[in-house]
């Protein structure tokens, strides 16, 4: 029977003989990975420079990362070629002095190659991210860097057993001097001692070797022959070079002498495996648990003089992978659910600060049985065991999917009564999991009992070591999940029937709707993945963080909260020798973000198809990613010195002529200003601009757009000491109303009736009549635009008295299409940055395609379908709204209908920074009262302009606005209909006054 391993080969070959074809062969080699800011996998090594200033931190997750402790600045994530399976899991880091270089090493070949040099040091330049050389030589996988200052020598190590050493590896020229043997298969740690004149190394075959690194002779430490057979997992040297620790498999830890290699001191035998060590102070040792801690054991902290338990740290919520510590004295271990990076003080015991990313570990995963929602959870079920299948985490969170003609619901709390979970036992079938006789890792046996047979399926180093989650489906076949993303499908006869490829973190829960062919797993790596049962293909891709989240499909088109999409992006490789790029899905926002191809994506099962129903194609991501967003930096120009109120900003990295070709926006808050070129104090042509601030602190964002569509922004925040409130009168304000109530070309195209409303030009003019009277008084005068239906104003003499109060009424205009499109667009344009822009819609919203649309007063349908040139593009008001000067809030209240909700406009507007106050979230339906005379969400809002939602004597300021809309809607409707608000980086101004 073919092997797993034999299988892939075979394929392989076969793919080689066939040959692809040109237009695969051309395309650029992208990965789609996760980015929350910390590492999704483990932490293998850490370092530091001379200084303790930064801390290098090697992850599996194929990324370096270099944390400025001071907190003075976002982590540098360096990033080299990544390929399939482990090609570019970084297990080693070392830093230079002065921390402006890094080398990482590692797995740097091509996965189950039997040939291929794996272990090539990387230098980056951790400034520029890039790669400036690499040190060439070591054959096979890297496990462990050293970094002697005293000598200038780097140590590199791992499979094989060789130590490989290099003199100036952070130069210009560095030279490699003599190979050291340790004839062991595998050294895991390598270490400098002795003011550099030791060189140590620890192996999981042949125990510990010492040379003098001088001469390069072999050092022959006593009593090293107990350690021969007992694999050793960590290694630290003494703040003063003098001592060293070593530790093992089977829980020994011993201190030894640098010098000679002999033993002074061994902790008592520890109950589980030991896999960092740390020393502290000279007379204290950090010893990290790395495997089997019981839920109990993190890091201790040993006394060693005499040798006695003096204390635990227990703040990582599981093992700890890696120890550093620092020359002041403090300490950073590296592990956890969060995969986080602690820095403490072993006096105290708690950490002064946590490096991690928004993620965690995703534990639990359930589905209901019509594959209609999801419900995942984040606890660890068993923190005693190193692995239960059998155990469940609970459910915590849940998210409906789309059916039918519904969309997303939003992620968070719900209802998880009756999801389907895992299943060890159905019918005439059972699984079961226990330790194979002799076997490395716990649950590394899965066992298939049927009528009178059953089958064993045991795991090892290429398909996933053990079985952490599993289930049962209705024919006896079983789905297992192990170590680093192995995902398999098994027949009843424990025979290898297909892989689901997608994860790259441990497998900890399974659930299977197979009356849906979906299948959900849920990982280490921090995500969700709804598969196609049948193709075991992925559908689409989930992670969740707080408010956050993101949902993606392989081709990466997604759906996002507002700062989701900056949580996933493509690194895009350049060779085996060159740093590789990273794109932001963010950057590619006007391309992929597209809820309409998710959402049909997992309700038809394919995400290909999904992509070339509604785009007519799949793969647009070959041509987007040849190509590069606007590169540059900002920084706040701080050292010049410029009046109270105002702020410099410096854009690095571009011409002007690139700055002001590619469009580009300043936003400071809320606020679209307009930048206002400074001249550079230097001389030296720098691109500097002045921006007003606020009081307090300013969320300054500059984006920028070449045209290719990418998007770039970068963020600084400025405080401004300027006391005392706005001025009364700041700026115009500028109203703008839409309401389209009569539909006279279409009366049949809602359920077979009518599509008139009754309240939208009432909401329009008493929208515009309000904010005149109650917000006008807070500005030096007021602007307004009314579209609505005519016929309405002509049988209603209030609402012509109404308006008439407010401006002319031969200025209305009808909501027909044109007129709208021109009327707002040359309205948009007035406002300037001191003035404040409310844009009202009432009437029907359509999701058509991918695309959103306001059916204007003219939209009319050709055989039995909305003609699409009579309906207004709901794009042309975003985009003119979001380039309009100063503060912009968009209120909405058109008819959303389930999968009508407009997600993907809504979220544009929240990256401009435009307030939103919609009257629906997702699978909502915008209602209308008779006795209210107005639609819920619009009567509610005017109620709270009028003073209803004032929270102090000063007004009716924005956040009081947005509670009491929520609750008034949520009461008012019975809880049917839910509003929807974007407050992204927004100060809580003053709305209306009264």
């Amino acid at each position: 029977m073919l092997t797993r391993v034999h299988r892939w080969l075979a394929n392989a070959a076969l793919i080689s003989v066939l040959g692809l074809p040109l237009a695969a062969q051309e395309r650029p080699d992208f990965r789609l990975e996760l980015e929350t800011g910390g590492h999704r996998a483990v932490i293998r090594a850490l370092a530091t420079d001379a200084a303790g200033r930064f801390v290098a931190s090697a992850s599996d997750d194929k990324t370096a990362r270099i944390w400025d402790l001071s907190g003075a600045s976002e982590p540098v994530v360096l990033r080299g070629f990544a390929g399939d399976g482990p090609d570019g899991v970084i297990n080693a880091v070392a830093l230079s002095p002065d921390g402006k270089f890094a080398a990482v090493a590692g797995y740097f070949g091509p996965h189950l190659s039997p040939d291929a040099e794996f272990g090539d040091v990387r230098i980056f330049d951790v400034g520029s991210r890039s790669i400036v050389r690499v040190l060439k030589g070591f054959p096979l996988v890297v496990d462990s860097l050293a970094y002697a200052p005293e000598r200038d020598e780097l140590a590199v190590t791992g499979q094989g057993g060789i130590v490989q050493r290099w003199q100036a590896p952070f130069s210009e020229a560095p030279e490699r001097i003599g190979d050291l043997d340790s004839a062991a298969l595998r050294v895991l740690h390598v270490a400098y001692a002795a003011g550099g004149t030791r060189l140590l190394a620890v192996s999981l075959d042949y125990g510990l070797r010492i040379w003098d690194s001088v001469s390069g002779a072999e050092i022959e430490a006593p009593e090293a022959e107990p350690l021969w057979d007992v694999p050793l997992t960590a290694l630290a040297v003494s703040a003063d070079g003098a001592r060293f620790a070593l530790a093992g498999e089977d829980g020994r830890v011993e201190i030894r002498a640098s010098g000679d290699g002999a033993v002074l001191a061994r902790l008592p035998l520890r109950p589980f495996r030991p896999d960092a060590l740390a020393f502290v102070d000279q007379d204290r040792l950090i010893v990290g648990c790395g495997y089997r801690c019981g839920g109990v054991h993190e890091a201790e902290i040993w006394r060693l003089d005499p040798v006695e338990l003096q204390g635990n740290y227990r703040d990582h919520d599981g093992p700890i992978s890696a120890l550093l510590a620092l020359p002041s004295g403090a300490v950073v271990s590296a592990g956890g659910r969060a995969l986080a990076l602690h820095l403490w003080q072993p006096d105290i015991g708690k950490a002064s600060r946590i490096l991690r990313g928004s993620g965690t570990m995703v534990s639990a995963a359930g589905i209901a049985a019509d594959g209609s929602w999801i419900g995942w959870g984040f606890d660890d079920p068993c923190p005693e065991r190193t692995i239960c299948p059998e155990a469940l985490a609970p459910l915590s969170a849940r998210l409906d999917l789309p059916v039918g003609d519904r969309g997303f619901g939003p992620p968070g709390q719900g209802d998880v009564a009756g999801a389907l979970r895992a299943v060890l036992a159905a019918g005439d079938f059972r699984l079961s999991i226990s330790d194979a006789p002799g076997g490395g890792f716990d649950g590394d046996l899965l066992t298939v009992t049927g009528p009178g047979s059953s089958a064993a399926i045991r795991r090892g180093a290429v398909d996933g070591y053990y079985h952490s989650a599993v289930t049962l489906l209705a024919d006896g076949s079983a789905v297992s999940g192990g170590g680093n993303g192995a995902l398999i499908a098994y027949g009843p006869d424990g025979r290898f029937a297909g892989e689901f490829v997608g994860h790259t973190g441990d497998i900890l829960a399974l659930a299977a709707s197979e009356t849906r062919a979906r299948l959900l797993s849920a990982s280490a790596d921090q995500t969700l993945i709804l598969w196609n049962l049948d193709t075991r293909a992925e559908i689409a891709r989930f992670f969740f963080a707080g408010a956050e989240w993101v949902i993606w499909t392989p081709q990466g088109y997604y759906h996002s909260s507002p700062n989701g999409d900056r949580m996933i992006g493509w690194r895009i490789n350049r060779g085996r020798d060159e740093a590789a790029r990273y794109i932001s899905a963010s950057a590619l926002k006007k391309h992929l973000h597209s809820p309409e191809i998710v959402r049909r994506a997992i309700l038809i099962g394919d995400p290909t198809q999904a992509a070339v129903d509604l785009r007519g194609k799949d793969g647009e991501l070959d041509a987007l990613l040849t190509r590069a967003p606007p590169d540059f930096d900002l920084r706040l120009a701080e050292e010049i010195d410029i009046p109270e109120g105002l702020a410099v900003v410096e854009i690095k990295g571009a011409s002007a002529d690139e700055v002001e070709a590619w469009g580009y926006s300043i936003l400071v808050n809320d606020r679209r200003v307009p930048p206002q070129r400074y001249p550079d104090p230097s001389g030296q042509g720098r691109q500097l601009y002045q921006i007003p601030l606020e009081p307090g602190e300013n969320a300054i964002r500059v984006t920028g757009e070449n045209n290719f569509g990418y998007v770039t922004e970068r963020s600084a925040v400025a405080l401004s000491s300027r006391r005392g409130p706005a001025p009364e009168k700041r700026g115009k304000l500028y109203v703008a109303a839409i309401g389209v109530a009569d539909y006279p070309k279409l009366p049949v195209a809602c359920n077979g009736t009518s599509c008139d409303l009754a309240y939208p030009v009432h909401d329009a003019v008493e929208m515009v009549a309000t904010l005149a009277k109650t917000a006008g008084p807070l500005y030096s005068a007021i602007e307004t635009l009314v579209l609505v239906s005519p016929s309405r104003l002509d049988g209603s003499e209030d609402l012509r008295r109404a308006l008439a109060n407010v401006m002319p009424i031969d200025q209305i205009q009808p909501p027909d299409n044109r007129v709208v499109e021109d009327a707002l667009i040359e309205f948009l344009a007035r406002p300037g940055p001191e003035d404040t822009t409310i844009v009202f819609v009432a009437g029907h919203g359509v999701t058509l395609g991918e695309n959103y649309y306001l059916m204007p007063g003219d939209a009319e349908q050709r055989g039995g379908e909305l003609r699409l040139r009579s309906l207004f593009d709901w794009q042309i008001l975003q985009e003119e709204l979001s380039y309009a000067k100063g503060r912009r809030l968009l209120l909405i209240d058109t008819c959303h209908a389930a999968g009508a909700f407009n997600a993907r406009l809504e979220k544009d507007a929240a990256d401009a920074r435009i307030v939103v106050f919609s009257a629906t979230a997702a699978n909502n339906t915008a209602a209308e009262r008779r006795d209210l005379g107005h639609g819920i969400f619009t009567y509610a809002l005017l109620e709270g302009l009028r003073g209803k939602a004032a929270t102090g004597s000063d007004g009716v300021r924005l956040l009081g606005l947005a509670d009491y809309v929520y609750r008034e809607v949520v009461r008012l409707s019975n809880a049917r209909q839910e509003p929807y608000y974007s407050l992204l980086e927004t100060s809580n101004f003053v709305v209306a006054r009264p």
